[in-house]
Formats: C-alpha cells, sequence, structure tokens
C-alpha cells in the first residue's frame, strides 16, 4: 500500500501505536518532540540506514540529519509546530552521506501528543525493501550498491 494511503489510515491510531507495532511496519516512522529531538523510531527505518541503535534523545536536525535541517524540511517542522497543525507530503533527498537517498515524507502533526510523525517511503511512496536488523551486539549488515556498501553509514 502507498505511503500516503497508509499513513492516512493510521493517523488516528499513530498514538496508541506500541513500539513494536510501529517496528513491523515496512515505512520509516519517526516521531519527534516539538524542540526536534527524536522520541520514536521505528526499525524500518534503522534498518534502511544501517544502524543498529535508533538515535532517541538526539536532535534530528542537528545530530541525525543535518541535510534536513533546510527551509523545505525544518521550515517546514517549525511552522508546523507553531501553529500546531501540519499534514504535507513532499520528495527529499537526504545528501548528508556518500550515498544521497531519495524518499517521500509526510509530516504529520499529532494534537493529543504535541508531536511530529515523519513517515518514510521510497519516492514513488512504496514501503522500504525488509532488511532485517541485526542481532544485540551485532552490526546491520546492508546489501552492496554499485560496489560500495552502507554499513558504516552512520545517519541520513
Amino acid at each position: 500500500m502507498p505511503l500516503d494511503t497508509t499513513s492516512r489510515m493510521l493517523t488516528p491510531f499513530l498514538d496508541h501505536l506500541t513500539d513494536d507495532e510501529l517496528d513491523a511496519l515496512p515505512y520509516g516512522i519517526v516521531r519527534l518532540h516539538p524542540d526536534g529531538t527524536v522520541a520514536s523510531y521505528n526499525r524500518a527505518e534503522a534498518a534502511n540506514l544501517g544502524i543498529d541503535r535508533p538515535p532517541l534523545g538526539q536532535h534530528f536536525f542537528r545530530d541525525v540529519a543535518l541535510c534536513a535541517d533546510v527551509p523545505e524540511f525544518h521550515g517546514r517542522f517549525l511552522v508546523g509546530v507553531a501553529e500546531e497543525k501540519l499534514d504535507v507530503t513532499f520528495t527529499f533527498t537526504f545528501s548528508c552521506t556518500l550515498l544521497p537517498r531519495r524518499v517521500m515524507v509526510r509530516m504529520y502533526y499529532s494534537v493529543r501528543t504535541k508531536s511530529v510523525w515523519l513517515f518514510l517511503a521510497n519516492p514513488d511512496g512504496s514501503p522500504f525493501e525488509r532488511v532485517p536488523l541485526a542481532s544485540k551486539g551485532e552490526s546491520v549488515r546492508r546489501p552492496q550498491l554499485s560496489g560500495i556498501g552502507l554499513h558504516g553509514l552512520r545517519l541520513v
């Protein structure tokens, strides 16, 4: 199911989903506090980036995704938080690493929790390919793309 349809169906239930339920979804899902710190980060997003520990408590725009600290991303976030209203879908290229990553993003402001949900998918809105997370203590292994391994790239 495309991101727009999936996220539209999930929005009434988002604030009630457990971490395990968020982890079961094939889309990258990140929940940000109004100050921009990461409150939730699901497995699909962590696996897609090749990281084994979610960046909980880190500032998304300063510590996690520096390249998203631009008006078309961070600016939308700030306006949405200030107005307590945000529901926008756009494509964005995370260019913070050797291998740029183009995604479709849906940002949704939750009035109930006063937080912003980020849904991330392939540019066409389709779910990410499932990449299993490593067991505790092991590194996450990503497939090789054009001879360039994604393993070791910390964050977007």
